[in-house]
């Protein structure tokens, strides 16, 4: 898939780039399109069964907590209805899973965020509030 986003930090895990690629992968496995031209992530809206996820992305940087932050408050600044599985994906990497630990599993659950989280090999897993979601 061709990117007209700008991704200084290279793309290798654990860059956004490399976690971006790997979640578009993973959901066009799954028979999802990926729309990638909105100022969302990813888009990924499956054509049979109409099931979509709206996605932000982030790598490693050198402010994993401010980053984390931010990409939630892009999540929810753009959240625009119910049976839209909202997430944030981002390397699997302990100063990201010490920010998902941090996050309130009741908002979480209220706002159906799941955490996506991707490893150096590209594998992808979903956990929504401390449970690995059904699909992966």
């Amino acid at each position: 898939m061709v990117h007209s986003r700008n991704y200084k930090l290279g793309s290798e895990f654990p860059a956004e780039f490399f976690v971006q690629q790997a979640v578009e992968a993973h959901f066009l496995s799954k028979g999802f399109s990926v729309d990638t031209s909105t100022h969302i992530d990813l888009l990924c809206r499956h054509s049979e069964t109409g099931e979509l996820w709206q996605i932000e992305a982030k790598g490693k940087t050198s402010q994993p907590g401010l980053d984390f932050r931010t990409c939630l408050g892009q999540l929810l600044q753009r959240m625009n209805g119910d049976g839209i599985n909202y997430s944030v994906a981002v390397p699997r990497l302990p100063q990201y899973l010490a920010q998902i630990s941090q996050t309130s599993s009741w908002a979480a659950e209220r706002l159906n965020i799941s955490w996506v989280l991707v490893d150096p090999d590209g594998h992808v897993s979903i956990e929504r509030s401390g449970a690995r979601h059904v699909q992966r």
